[in-house]
């Protein structure tokens, strides 16, 4: 394969993904048939506002990547799964005796990961989002809280009037899981990660659920247009950035199942993979926005430092798309058996296809990872996990094909087409080669 096409056509892409921000940067990296055949970086992780020198990206600059981490996470337990330390469908209770409390004495591994076991409402535990800085604080609430259902009004989409209903645990279940895993190990959930799973793939130093002070310094900063903004800010779309997206190859398919001959805005894309209309404002609240939310920066030092395991991963590109590629090849790296056979059968395995009553698509769950978003290849094999910001890492098995992007854009998932059009330009090359 003439990988050295592909990175020229992706270096140009990310080199217009500045859009029409000036600010930020990102690093792409991607393994085939487990090699590293991509590692690219474009633009600022750090400006200095006393000097203005600028730091650029590499392929090892950590970044915060939101629930991109939770892909992170969930691969450790199975980790552990194969070790024997946890069962799927055992009882969380069972090994995290106080966590009984309230109706989830039934509550298993499973549940949580494929994201039914009504533990998604964030406002039930906290007062304040500064209550997420405080781990043992948060374990405790997560032991006393009680089962949650959406909004009688939530997801017209979904006609399914059963109680099998999905929703996404966006932050709630880092704690769950965080938890787990440290009673199980007997660790600390970083010491854990590491021995676990970090040094079988040699990735020590490069993956944190809370960073150590000593290496705030090297994480790529946050970059926001406006100062003082406390969330995101969609600018409109200019000129160039309307030509770019007509300047790829596959906006004509784009145009077609848009069914439209107008140009098309970044949020119109957005809705040809996301439908907005299907999201119930209050469950995305309640799973996504705990009180105070903005005056709460993930950005922040003591943020950055804090366990928050489904929102706060620090990672590298290469380090993260180094785990999806060890996936990719079914728990195999290296000559060594990381995850089982059995176990990766179960975790790649679509556990649900209903619309998800946080988010607003299917998002076929499997245990821990969601579906590749793409409309013009078949991503029935692959699986990973986005973040807040957009951000992504995703494996196929049957490509043997792993990604990861990460970036410090001021930007949202639901306001941003940068990883459709990474997936897109990536899926092409390789289907047609």
């Amino acid at each position: 394969m003439d990988y050295h096409a592909l990175n020229q056509q992706l270096a140009q892409i990310l080199s217009q993904f500045d859009l029409n921000q000036s600010l930020g940067g990102g690093s792409l990296a991607i393994y085939h048939q487990g090699n590293l055949v991509t590692a690219l970086t474009h633009g600022s992780a750090q400006i200095d506002k006393a000097t203005g020198a600028v730091t650029p990206w590499t392929s090892h600059t950590l970044s915060l990547n939101f629930s991109t981490g939770k892909g992170i996470l969930v691969t450790l337990v199975h980790v552990l799964v194969s070790q024997g330390l946890l069962d799927y469908d055992t009882a969380i209770a069972d090994y995290w005796p106080s966590f009984v409390q309230n109706g989830k004495q039934h509550i298993t591994l499973r549940h949580v990961l494929s994201h039914e076991a009504k533990l998604f409402d964030i406002t039930t535990i906290t007062a304040h989002a500064k209550d997420m800085l405080d781990w043992a604080a948060m374990l405790v609430n997560v032991e006393q809280m009680g089962l949650s259902t959406p909004s009688l009004t939530s997801n017209t989409c979904d006609n399914d009037e059963n109680d099998n209903w999905v929703a996404y645990s966006a932050l709630v279940s880092g704690w769950v899981v965080g938890g787990l895993i440290e009673r199980v190990t007997q660790q600390p959930l970083q010491q854990a990660l590491e021995q676990y799973l970090l040094a079988p793939l040699g990735l020590v130093g490069q993956v944190y659920f809370g960073v150590p002070e000593s290496v705030l310094p090297t994480v790529a900063a946050q970059m926001r247009q406006k100062e003082g903004a406390n969330k995101p800010v969609l600018a409109e779309d200019t000129e160039s950035t309307l030509a770019f997206y007509q300047s790829l190859p596959f906006y004509p398919d784009w145009q077609a199942i848009a069914n439209t001959d107008k140009p098309l805005t970044t949020q119109a894309v957005n809705s040809l993979y996301f439908n907005p209309s299907c999201i119930d404002i209050n469950d995305y609240k309640s799973a996504l926005v705990p009180v105070g939310s903005r005056q709460f920066n993930y950005y922040h030092p003591l943020s950055l430092q804090a366990k928050i395991p489904a929102a706060n991963g620090v990672a590298s590109s290469v380090a993260l798309v180094t785990i999806y590629a060890m996936l990719a090849n079914q728990g195999e790296w290296q000559g060594q058996s990381v995850i089982q056979p059995q176990v990766f059968a179960e975790l790649s395995r679509i556990h649900n296809k209903r619309i998800d009553k946080v988010m607003p698509a299917v998002m076929q769950w499997r245990l821990g990872y969601h579906r590749v978003f793409s409309l013009l290849h078949d991503t029935t094999t692959a699986f990973g996990h986005m973040g807040y910001n957009g951000s992504m890492a995703w494996c196929d098995p049957n490509r043997d094909l792993a990604v990861a992007f990460v970036h410090n854009y001021d930007v949202t998932m639901l306001g941003d087409i940068r990883q459709f059009i990474l997936n897109e330009t990536i899926l092409n090359f390789f289907d047609s080669n």
